[in-house]
């Protein structure tokens, strides 16, 4: 949720987390009173909290600038509190929402937390490394198009000198890579579906499919890259993976159980009792 008067003309000077990491903003210092508002007292935490809400965009707001929009959201919040706006069904929900996806994720940090060690990333590492089979990479762009007429017609003007990252901006299906000049990045074979990586492998560096290749997703042009053999990452490179790793196996085990323990009774769009949910893996 935005903050109000987050974009303020005042603040487009640059409002920050620079501020908000500045020596005012001491923990010794958070409960410091900074204002009072119809008699409520605003504390410098408020302000920090303001700052690092606003996040980069805020580099280098000055203090009294800072107060002045943290005393008027107070303002604010006083008047809709008296026009009695926190009893509205909609932002009650709303506020539930929010509450259940705080208390959520602090949660399962405070579980993680304490298993992403220095020692458990680096034994996850070095199991890794030990496992490690060296395998080819492709790096290729691809466009994708719903029939082999769309894919036979961008080739022809492929074959005419168009560029192919503008054709895939334009005309592939897939917005992701599209977006990115239709660029996959490096891959290896089993990554792809069997159609579209087999043909891929056998391509040279800077080779373009001559005809289409037709998957379950549709029609792909191919253009291959370059062509690696892959290596492990060093550790201090791998160590933002493996804590992500290891981080959604302890909350999948968490969740699983917890569904293993609680009773869920499911229903129908129209309140009917539904089956079992499928197993998961």
């Amino acid at each position: 949720m935005k903050t109000l008067f987050a974009r303020c003309s005042v603040l487009a000077l640059a409002l920050a987390a620079g501020f908000a990491a500045s020596p005012a903003f001491a923990a010794d210092q958070k409960n410091t009173v900074v204002a009072n508002v119809n008699g409520t007292d605003v504390k410098l935490s408020s302000l920090a909290d303001f700052a690092r809400q606003m996040g980069p965009q805020a580099a280098q707001a000055p203090y009294e600038v800072m107060l002045e929009v943290v005393i008027n959201n107070q303002l604010v919040y006083e008047q809709a509190k008296k026009d009695k706006m926190d009893a509205d069904p909609e932002i009650r929900a709303a506020l539930k929402r929010i509450e259940m996806q705080m208390v959520t994720q602090a949660y399962m940090q405070k579980k993680v937390r304490p298993s992403i060690s220095e020692t458990a990333l680096k034994a996850r590492y070095d199991k890794a490394a030990k496992e490690f089979v060296p395998s080819e990479e492709v790096r290729a762009r691809h466009i994708l198009v719903d029939t082999e007429e769309a894919a036979k017609s961008i080739i022809s003007e492929l074959n005419r000198g168009s560029d192919f990252a503008e054709l895939a901006r334009s005309r592939s299906k897939d917005s992701g890579s599209g977006q990115q000049g239709g660029d996959l990045g490096y891959f290896v074979q089993k990554a792809m579906v069997p159609e579209f990586a087999t043909a891929a492998f056998a391509m040279r560096p800077g080779e373009v499919s001559k005809t289409p290749v037709k998957s379950q997703f549709g029609y792909h042009i191919i253009k291959v890259e370059d062509k690696r053999m892959a290596t492990l990452p060093p550790y201090d490179q791998a160590k933002p993976i493996l804590a992500q790793q290891i981080g959604e196996e302890i909350q999948q085990k968490l969740v699983m159980d917890l569904r293993e323990k609680a009773k869920i009774k499911r229903f129908k769009p129209d309140g009917t009792p539904l089956g079992e949910a499928p197993k998961q893996q």
